[in-house]
């Protein structure tokens, strides 16, 4: 048997969403084969088989999101039993007698203070029939979920009491009558999709008192609206247990104020993409673990809008033409080789100096953005860069890049001013990881004094966006002045 695992495709990436499965149960393939397709924070990516065989089970549906390094397939070498043979006929079930409490359950071994949660991977077959449980039968709770708490003397409780739950002696069995277990008594136990949890907040509806009708009786957005309409299925009111049930004393909730809703009536709810979550997660950890600084400079580019009208006007038909921001790419590297400070991280206390300037770029996509990276651009020609940048490019639009086209970035450059010509200036978020990201404003023409004239002159507004912890002022400041000299006499570039 060889497992099918979801791929770590990048040092952000925790999860990945199923797209869709390029192959069924019982469907022969061969390594390299592709058997599904994934969403992952940069891009939608195949996984391939790693071996011949026969898919023996798919764990996971497509939509759903999967953590990192989890088994998603099995390929095996054989037909799987559930294509070879339906199952037999279940026979009648018939209910039991009630019965007396039972024993305590076995209870699965943890290694700290919380309970050990079930880490084997979902299997395609379906869970035996269970008899319906008596009224007045106690139920105890399944072996999986129940904890083996280790000893601590000023520990009680087996349930967090501030999710609803009550205190309970260690190594006492942990019992409720069965009609608890029709309807969960607090909103935050009831099993609902995000989007169905955020109307019920923001229309006050109570989901413990809905029937959910999503996968296993989650309650879904269509059950929040029809509750809100009038008709929606409402769950059966919760029993009192019978007398003699061993139950343990409740206690008393917090009193949290109430809060006004933050969804108004009419407000859409998007749901985030992998891309998003990324985004959000990264950039927040920037922002609050990264001391950033700024320094702003104004840059003349005539001389380099000239040299690129020559330097395109020679340049073959159908060849590769050189883009305002490929002559920024190789100014920014030539000015990191001046000023290695810039081209670094910060780690454990240390400043790592990077031996190569890779380069990010980063494009804007649809509700997200992606930073494609141009390894090496210290030793690449501008033409170089240019026909190594366009297809990175292009690939990111198109949700198409490996990992290797983004990752390994040792300084990032933001051309906003590429998008609209009216980004007068902006900082940027440091990409976690290195030490400085360059915000590029729109090319203005703006009245400049040239020898005793006033003249128009094409200039530009670039900030440094950088790390304190790796480098002061001064050291950007030198940066960017070498970054305006190479810009203003762009021969340099060239050499």
């Amino acid at each position: 048997m060889a497992e099918v695992i979801m791929p770590k495709m990048g040092d952000a990436m925790d999860e990945g969403k199923i797209v869709q499965w390029l192959k069924k149960v019982g469907d022969s393939v061969k390594a390299d084969d592709a058997i599904v397709e994934i969403e992952t924070d940069k891009s939608n990516a195949e996984v391939p088989a790693d071996s011949d065989g026969v898919i023996q089970s798919l764990s996971y549906e497509a939509g759903e999101s999967v953590p990192v390094g989890t088994v998603i397939a099995v390929i095996g070498n054989g037909v799987p039993a559930a294509v070879t043979s339906a199952p037999p006929a279940a026979a009648p079930v018939t209910p039991p007698p009630p019965a007396a409490a039972a024993p305590p359950p076995p209870v699965a071994k943890s290694n700290g203070s919380t309970p050990a949660t079930e880490t084997a991977p979902r299997t395609a077959t379906a869970a035996p029939v269970a008899s319906p449980v008596a009224v007045a039968t106690p139920v105890a709770f399944a072996a999986t979920t129940a904890t083996d708490f280790k000893s601590y003397d000023s520990f009680v409780g087996a349930f967090p009491e501030n999710l609803g739950g009550s205190a309970s002696l260690i190594g006492a069995p942990i019992v409720l009558g069965a009609a608890d277990t029709a309807a969960p008594s607090s909103t935050e136990r009831v099993k609902a999709t995000p989007v169905a949890r955020a109307m019920a907040q923001a229309n006050q509806v109570d989901l413990a008192t809905l029937r959910g009708t999503g996968p296993d009786g989650a309650v879904g957005k269509a059950d929040v609206e029809a509750a809100l309409a009038g008709g929606s299925p409402v769950a059966q009111p919760v029993s009192a247990p019978p007398t003699g049930l061993p139950v343990a004393a409740p206690v008393s909730a917090p009193i949290v104020p109430p809060q006004a809703a933050a969804i108004a009536e009419g407000d859409e709810v998007q749901e985030y993409n992998a891309m998003r979550r990324t985004i959000a997660k990264r950039l927040t950890e920037s922002k609050q673990t990264i001391p950033h600084f700024y320094v702003t400079a104004e840059i003349d580019i005539e001389a380099m809008f000239s040299l690129r009208e020559q330097v395109n006007a020679s340049v073959a038909e159908g060849g590769t033409k050189v883009s305002v921001n490929d002559f920024l790419v190789k100014a920014v590297a030539v000015a990191l080789v001046e000023n290695p400070v810039v081209n670094s991280q910060f780690l454990d206390n240390k400043r790592i100096l990077k031996r190569s300037v890779n380069i990010g770029i980063a494009v804007s996509v649809a509700d997200g953005l992606i930073v494609p990276v141009v390894k090496g651009c210290e030793s690449k020609s501008i033409r170089a860069i240019a026909k190594e940048a366009r297809p990175l490019i292009e690939k990111a639009r198109d949700g198409k890049l490996k990992p290797e086209d983004y990752t390994g970035g040792t300084f990032t450059i933001s051309n906003m001013g590429s998008l609209t010509p009216d980004v007068e200036n902006f900082a940027a978020i440091i990409n976690p990881g290195e030490a400085a990201i360059l915000a590029v404003s729109s090319i203005r023409t703006v009245p400049a004094v040239v020898g005793d004239a006033i003249v128009p002159r094409k200039r530009m507004k670039v900030t440094l966006c950088a790390d304190h912890r790796v480098m002061d002022g001064a050291a950007g400041a030198l940066f960017l002045q070498s970054l305006k000299r190479v810009i203003e006499n762009p021969l340099q570039i060239l050499a």
